[in-house]
């Protein structure tokens, strides 16, 4: 599978063209505000570079909905590089995609940058590589500025890495010289399935492992190729990691993963107290991935900061907004993560949400505080809570800064390439939100529904039209119709004060 300009990375299959919600400037921000640390980049235009941005709908995404940014990145694979600039140039977004290896930008002149994000990248790449991306924080991240790093952590791929370095094995000496990686995983696997039905002790001593390998079996080539089948494939402890950051000066400052931030460790550990700030961070966080089996982590660190005194930090948090991405009935009153499942204290949170449905704009804290004081809700309960809903993506955090910019952005305009390109094929699902300054997931019909908006319906009967007119039988324009009034009662106001619908304040697509 390696190609040597691949440097072992898989290269004959493309990435997925998913959204990542965490590489959003102003989520980042918020938990860096939760934790008590001063924010890169308030007030002014900042910079932000992706280091291995895949098919680019993150990166155009973010670069679309913030115009405040300025937005670099890079991706050493041609045909994600393509992409990504055909979906810049669709939605008029200006920013730099380059095609380069992580070594080949360490001479690349940039600018010093805020933010520096790679998503799952540090995983699949080879320690030269691992290197470059250490030295390219060093030379670029600005002091002060941020690096969220998400990556594959032990001890929670313990049973599976056997199973993955037999895989990978089997692809390298017994797989077709020529033969093209999809060819080659599902001989892989077949030759597995042979091992564990004669009884293997590794496959009957280790459930989970066998486990894995039916996961395996029900998933896509593509998705399959490009977590378990890179030539490179590290896992580390934070503690390993914390350490090779060291060298470009970074320290850890929070993690923005859904179960921390939904205090999954500290439920666990039932209030023992013996995970504090005295163990030190490395020890500490390893820890926690222990009590968590924890297989994936979402970290962000800082190249120094400064750390807010608890009067500076509530009066920043009062100011930031909140506004719903999604309708209040389509929210949970429990969290799931990947460890398991925790109740919301929904006699609080269902009032805070309808109060947030009732409003036609963002919400600023401290007005959500003063309407809930008569509860006795802590502030620092209230923001738990509140941040739980932001990693769920239930509602966004909205900063006053972006707020006077958005006017500038191209959001119309990429939600318009990604509702066109959505009437041939429904890989991209994501419209950006110019007031949140992420991505708001979306099914087909809405984006048809998004269209015909665009195009002045208004009514349930001219949207079950337009997109009974995309070509769907003429018996399902009843069945349209229905969801089209759902989608006005319950969705339209959510996107309205997302900035989704209507063109004021944001440029038009080129033709």
């Amino acid at each position: 599978m390696k190609r040597d300009w691949a440097d072992g990375y898989v290269a004959d299959i493309t990435y997925s063209h998913g959204y990542f919600h965490e590489l959003a400037p102003p989520y980042l921000r918020w938990h860096l505000l939760v934790n008590g640390l001063a924010l890169p980049s308030d007030g002014g235009a900042y910079t932000y570079c992706e280091l291995g941005y895949g098919q680019g709908v993150s990166a155009n995404l973010h670069a679309a909905a913030n115009p405040r940014g300025e937005f670099w990145g890079t991706d050493f694979n041609p045909d994600h590089a393509l992409n990504a600039r055909s979906l810049a140039r669709q939605s008029g977004v200006s920013a730099q995609w380059l095609d380069l290896g992580f070594e080949a930008m360490l001479e690349t002149p940039t600018p010093p940058f805020d933010f520096i994000v790679l998503h799952g990248v540090w995983s699949w790449v080879s320690p030269a590589a691992q290197h470059a991306l250490v030295e390219f924080m060093r030379r670029k991240l600005k002091p002060g500025g941020a690096v969220f790093m998400s990556y594959n952590v032990l001890p929670g791929w313990n049973a599976e890495k056997p199973l993955r370095d037999l895989l990978y094995l089997h692809t390298d000496h017994a797989g077709a010289p020529d033969a093209p990686t999809p060819a080659r995983i599902a001989q892989a696997l077949r030759f597995a399935q042979a091992l564990r039905r004669h009884a293997s002790a590794f496959f009957t001593e280790n459930t989970r492992a066998s486990q894995a390998l039916d996961d395996m079996l029900r998933q896509e080539p593509g998705s399959l190729a490009h977590e378990y089948f890179n030539q490179s494939w590290c896992l580390s402890y934070f503690a390993d990691v914390a350490q090779q950051l060291q060298a470009a000066r970074l320290n850890f400052a929070c993690s923005v993963h859904l179960s921390d931030v939904a205090g999954e460790v500290r439920d666990r550990l039932a209030g023992a107290s013996f995970l504090d700030a005295s163990l030190g961070t490395s020890l500490r966080e390893t820890a926690a991935d222990f009590v968590l089996n924890r297989r994936f982590r979402r970290d962000v660190f800082t190249r120094g900061s400064l750390r807010l005194t608890p009067a500076q930090r509530l009066a920043a948090l009062d100011e930031v907004k909140l506004v719903l991405a999604r309708p209040v009935a389509d929210v949970p009153m429990f969290l799931s993560t990947p460890y398991g499942k925790m109740a919301l204290d929904e006699s609080r949170l269902r009032p805070l949400l309808e109060q947030l449905a009732a409003a036609t704009q963002p919400l600023t804290l401290a007005a959500l505080r003063a309407d809930t004081a008569e509860t006795g809700w802590a502030v620092d309960d209230l923001v738990l809570n509140l941040s739980r809903l932001i990693a769920r993506r239930d509602i966004c955090p909205v900063f006053e800064d972006d707020v006077q910019r958005v006017r500038d952005s191209h959001a119309l305009a990429f939600n318009e390439a990604i509702a066109q390109r959505s009437l041939a094929d429904g890989t991209l699902r994501c419209l950006a939100s110019p007031v949140s300054g992420n991505g708001i997931d979306t099914s087909a019909i809405e984006r048809l529904f998004w269209l015909a908006w665009q195009g002045g319906a208004r009514s349930a009967a001219e949207l079950g039209r337009a997109v009974t007119a995309q070509g769907a039988s003429a018996q399902a324009h009843e069945e349209h119709e229905q969801h089209a009034a759902h989608f006005l009662g319950s969705t339209v106001p959510v996107w309205q004060r997302l900035g989704l619908l209507g063109n004021r304040g944001v440029q038009k697509p080129r033709k």
